[in-house]
């Protein structure tokens, strides 16, 4: 194990047939993969095929859009198989654009980690958990018109109308808007202190998440009518979502990353009755193997 005394989280090392066993089930689930070169920026996709070249195995991930060039770069991949979660890295030998696939010669090593709690709150169905941004509204004559019908019968992210507007500006004066800016609010999935997921059309996804890009932003999480700022915010990933929920609509699920909140640490606790942690475990990751 790595000397490195920073980091808080048992990386245990897995052997090969371990190793083996685990992608095989992780293939057979089209289970989702997370994978990035540095973080904070990640990427999300789905095992779609493995098999074993000269002793190497190498895995097939599909629907990721990256939208960057990994050839012959070293990426870090992690997993999540019946609640335990997987960390390895691996050589990216293929990326297909137009499939949106890439093939990984992983390394030796994989390690699954010991938490000492959980990471995320899965909100829908069970908590009503909002989250609410600024944009910048587009021209008049590029004006995108949000399908209500649609966001009414999926139920996971809301078209507010200017009542609404006010009460929640009434909550959270960060959310004052400029002549130029209007406010959209997204149904939370699932919830951490230091991160959150949603689903966007893809009107939404290129009219507002294309737009901001690798930048920073702030926002406005409200959670069972309590209201939390959250800072230095991030896109991690916009991942395509077709799902039988949404009547085959097109969707993009949407990774934000945000400054830990402690306040938001609690109240998820007090809410769920779980324990959830301030770990960014990818980042420890990276510090762990480097030490390996």
């Amino acid at each position: 194990m790595g000397s490195d005394t920073n980091v808080k989280i048992n990386f245990i090392k897995l052997n090969q047939e371990e190793l083996a066993t685990k992608i095989a089930l992780l293939v057979s689930e089209k289970s989702r993969v997370i994978f990035w070169k540095t973080s904070p920026r990640y990427f999300e996709g789905k095992a779609v095929h493995f098999n074993v070249h000269q002793k190497k195995t190498r895995l097939t991930i599909g629907a990721c859009n990256i939208h960057r060039r990994l050839v012959a770069d070293r990426i870090c991949i992690n997993f999540s198989i019946n609640d335990i979660d997987y960390y390895l890295r691996g050589e990216v030998l293929e990326q297909n654009e137009d499939l949106s696939q890439m093939i990984v010669e992983l390394e030796e090593h994989c390690f699954r980690v010991e938490k000492r709690s959980r990471e995320r709150l899965i909100t829908f169905p069970i908590y009503e958990v909002y989250a609410y941004l600024k944009y910048k509204k587009e021209s008049k004559d590029n004006v995108v018109y949000f399908n209500r019908k649609e966001q009414s019968n999926k139920d996971f992210f809301t078209e507010i109308d200017n009542l609404n507007k006010n009460r929640i500006q009434s909550l959270a004066p960060e959310l004052d808007r400029e002549d130029d800016e209007d406010l959209i609010g997204f149904r939370v999935e699932d919830l951490s202190p230091s991160g959150l997921s949603f689903f966007a059309s893809v009107k939404e996804k290129e009219s507002i998440f294309d737009v901001i890009g690798d930048q920073k932003f702030n926002f406005v999480l409200n959670f069972e009518m309590q209201v939390f700022n959250l800072e230095d915010a991030v896109v991690v990933y916009k991942m395509n979502y077709i799902n039988s929920q949404f009547a085959g609509i097109p969707m993009y699920k949407i990774g934000v990353n945000f400054k830990p909140s402690p306040s938001l640490k609690r109240k998820i606790e007090d809410h769920s009755g779980i324990t959830v942690d301030l770990f960014n475990y990818q980042k420890e990751f990276e510090e762990f193997i480097k030490n390996e």
